[in-house]
């Protein structure tokens, strides 16, 4: 796909307007800041694609997004149409109005060289954790990410009765999304995950597109 391919077009949420819309390259991270009372649409523009997202509040950067707590507040492992992402002080961050692919991981964290290193024998294989890293060190931002506090965006893992994880190539096509309400001001960033070595990506790492919607009034 060339650059002038234009990400997927998806619905305008009513009473909005586009603000902007970000392309983010296979196996790369972008950062960008997203205002309370906006909405964020997070677009898979090839199709079976993940997405890794960290957010921390402006101004307060020992409050963050927490896969744990979110997990703790809603009692269930993946958070549906008009539920609520926590921070780690339980505070809601994002609130889901749209969802068409409904398959989200917050248990495992991204990857990192570590786990390259140690399941794969690849300690310089590009991760999502080294991505954010690189996209915070571009921005000037010197936040410490750290790879628990990922969530895991269309991810497709299964857990069996037994209590094993299981990754499954994601079933969702190209233009599938999810649609945030950002509840606080945030930075936010995002990893087109990397991870060719499993069925996370379908072995084919692509792009994720993001658009940032303010009110039109």
């Amino acid at each position: 796909m060339s650059r002038t391919t234009p990400i997927p077009i998806t619905a305008v949420p009513s009473g909005y307007r586009l603000r902007r819309e970000i392309l983010v390259p296979a196996r790369e991270a972008r950062l960008f800041e997203a205002r309370r009372g906006e909405v964020i649409q997070l677009i898979d523009v090839r199709g079976q694609q993940v997405g890794d997202l960290m957010a921390w509040l402006v101004g307060s950067p020992h409050e963050y997004l927490s896969p744990s707590h979110t997990i703790s507040c809603l009692a269930r492992l993946v958070p549906r149409k008009g539920e609520e992402l926590f921070s780690n002080h339980r505070r809601p961050l994002f609130r889901i109005r749209e969802d068409t692919v409904g398959r989200h991981d917050l248990l495992v964290p991204c990857c990192d060289p570590e786990r390259y290193a140690r399941d794969f024998g690849q300690p310089d294989h590009p991760s999502c954790l080294t991505s954010i890293r690189a996209a915070l060190r571009d921005a000037g931002v010197d936040w410490v990410p750290r790879g628990e506090l990922a969530w895991n965006v269309f991810m497709n893992n299964v857990v069996a009765p037994d209590g094993a994880i299981t990754t499954e190539a994601p079933p969702h096509g190209p233009g599938s999304y999810i649609e945030l309400e950002v509840l606080e001001d945030l930075y936010v960033v995002l990893s087109a995950c990397p991870q060719d070595l499993t069925p996370c990506n379908a072995f084919q790492p692509t792009e994720m597109g993001i658009r940032v919607f303010e009110r039109a009034t």
